[in-house]
């Protein structure tokens, strides 16, 4: 249980408030990511894009320095030798650009039809938005999809658009705290209730950048185990499984 009463909370958006399916290995985003590589493979006539596997795509997430799709797309053009390994990264490469507006376009099918919030997630906002608590997003999706899969679960309601920070208002993407300064200033509270702030974050880029920003980091096992999340180099203050447990650790009672 938490020793303090939060003064506001902030989100990262997938797969910390909506459900993009990742464990199941074949998540929305690893879908939408390896269509556009596979289309703009062939018809560039690329083989190595053309035939990339799902594993190296997932792989190729997970190695990339920044929170972004140019910089996944960015490794994934170094595992299929289309650019060499110490070449400077460059989100402004023909085939990242290419690449990327595909995959937006492919993704915004998959969040009309398949993406669900998370469980107990609304419960959880609910009760913090009965209390007027601020609440708000500071994610390194672009505006249309975070708009489209708050509008698709059920959650925009909590999230006015003015508290919504998404890739297009940030220069420095996570683990840098941009993003999460941002939202704090959003919530429009002093600061020195930036450390009573709590930030829920399931990447370990996303934990980095809200511990840096000073805010009180919540971690959520969607995508690594609590274990693993809170072995981070940079881990978060603490860790749940699922926002039930969250209720716990708040002392709040939602309906189950």
């Amino acid at each position: 249980m938490i020793t303090f009463k939060p003064k506001g909370l902030i989100f990262d958006l997938d797969d910390t408030l909506v459900n993009n399916k990742e464990l199941a290995g074949n998540g929305l985003h690893e879908r939408s990511r390896l269509m556009a590589v596979h289309e703009i493979g062939a018809a560039r006539g690329i083989k190595s894009l053309a035939n990339y596997s799902a594993e190296a795509n997932a792989h190729a997430f997970r190695r990339a320095k920044l929170q972004t799709i140019e910089s996944t797309f960015w490794y994934i053009l170094i595992d299929a030798g289309v650019v060499s390994p110490d070449a400077i990264e460059s989100p402004d490469h023909e085939l990242v650009i290419e690449m990327t507006a595909r995959k937006h376009d492919l993704h915004d099918l998959l969040i009309r039809e398949e993406l669900e919030a998370l469980p107990y997630v609304q419960d959880f906002l609910q009760i913090y938005a009965n209390q007027g608590m601020p609440l708000a997003i500071a994610s390194t999706a672009i505006a249309r999809h975070i708009d489209s899969a708050l509008s698709k679960t059920g959650l925009a309601q909590y999230f006015p658009p003015q508290r919504r920070i998404s890739y297009e208002m940030v220069t420095r993407p996570k683990p840098d705290p941009q993003v999460y300064d941002l939202a704090f200033r959003t919530l429009r509270l002093p600061e020195a209730d930036r450390s009573h702030t709590c930030a829920f974050d399931d990447d370990p880029r996303g934990i980095a950048a809200a511990r840096a920003a000073g805010l009180f980091v919540c971690g959520i096992a969607t995508r690594h185990s609590r274990e693993e999340l809170l072995s981070l180099p940079i881990p978060p203050h603490i860790a749940a499984d699922s926002y039930v447990d969250y209720a716990d650790i708040f002392d709040i009672d939602i309906a189950r």
